[in-house]
């Protein structure tokens, strides 16, 4: 029969030090050294490496303004230049733009909207 060993008391909770994480990450993440050897070595787990990296490393600063492409295909004129000068307002149809949303809606602008206004247009639609 194996012999059987059995561990009584409290369980251990381990305190490192900054100082020490950041030895014990410089020494994972070098050249030579890898994350399992260097975790073996200081009797922790691999994972803990790894938090303590992603713990430690600068945060990711994200611009306030993201430039983003998305698709656009040009369907055709819904009137003529002639029909839309017969329109009451005086205000032409072709300067219309249609942009489909991902939920599938329709959103038709002027051309000439101010981005700010239509971005937020874009946000409160897609939300609804």
């Amino acid at each position: 029969m194996a012999k059987v060993e059995i561990l009584t008391g409290a369980e251990r909770q381990r305190r490192w030090s900054t100082e020490l994480k950041l030895s014990i990450l410089q020494e994972a993440f070098c050249a030579d050294g890898t994350v399992s050897d260097v975790a073996r070595r200081h009797d922790v787990l691999p994972q803990q490496i790894y938090a303590w990296r992603r713990k430690f490393s600068r945060p990711k600063l994200k611009s306030p303004e993201i430039a983003s492409f998305i698709p656009v295909s040009l369907i055709g004129a819904l009137e003529s230049s002639s029909e839309g000068s017969k329109r009451s307002g005086g205000r032409s149809r072709c300067k219309d733009v249609e942009i489909v949303l991902k939920n599938g809606r329709l959103l038709r602008i002027a051309a000439d909207m101010d981005l700010e206004v239509l971005s937020s247009l874009v946000a409160c639609v897609e939300a609804a």
